[in-house]
């Protein structure tokens, strides 16, 4: 199993890419990876590439709940905007969203399937428009 970090684009985005199987202490890791890298770099926006992890790739649905259940309980946060690179298997996509619906992304932030990296940019930058227009509007109502 590996996990790499690397920082996208001129601070735009965190890369994690996870290739193999991931267990328990490889998840509490990459946790604690993800909190330092908010912490020293204020990125917020996650590209989390899951297209070679083997229980996606197999679409095994108990290796698929036993995947998201050691996200929970390692208390993975989803900070703000992550886009999940996915492999291309249709039925391990229609399983993980399911699950992402049900369980998986309770009480947190934003996240997104998306097929390239670019078009993770775009989804942050169409999130970003998104936050950023009621903050408009409410500054063009406020009273003078």
């Amino acid at each position: 199993m590996a996990i790499e970090f690397s920082i996208l684009d001129m601070n735009r985005a965190v890369l994690i890419e996870i290739d193999g199987i991931l267990d328990a202490d490889q998840t509490e890791a990459m946790r604690q990876r993800c909190v330092a890298l908010v912490a020293e770099t204020g990125i917020t926006d996650f590209i989390v590439d899951m297209r070679r992890l083997e229980a996606l790739e197999r679409g095994d649905p108990a290796a698929i709940v036993d995947l998201a259940n050691k996200f929970k309980d390692h208390d993975f946060t989803v900070w703000s905007n992550t886009a999940v690179l996915m492999p291309a298997s249709e039925r391990a996509y229609e399983q993980i969203e399911l699950l992402h619906a049900i369980e998986v992304n309770r009480g947190r932030g934003v996240m997104n399937y998306v097929e390239t990296i670019d078009e993770a940019f775009s989804w942050f930058e169409e999130m970003a428009r998104r936050v950023s227009a009621p903050v408009a509007l409410r500054k063009s109502f406020s009273p003078a």
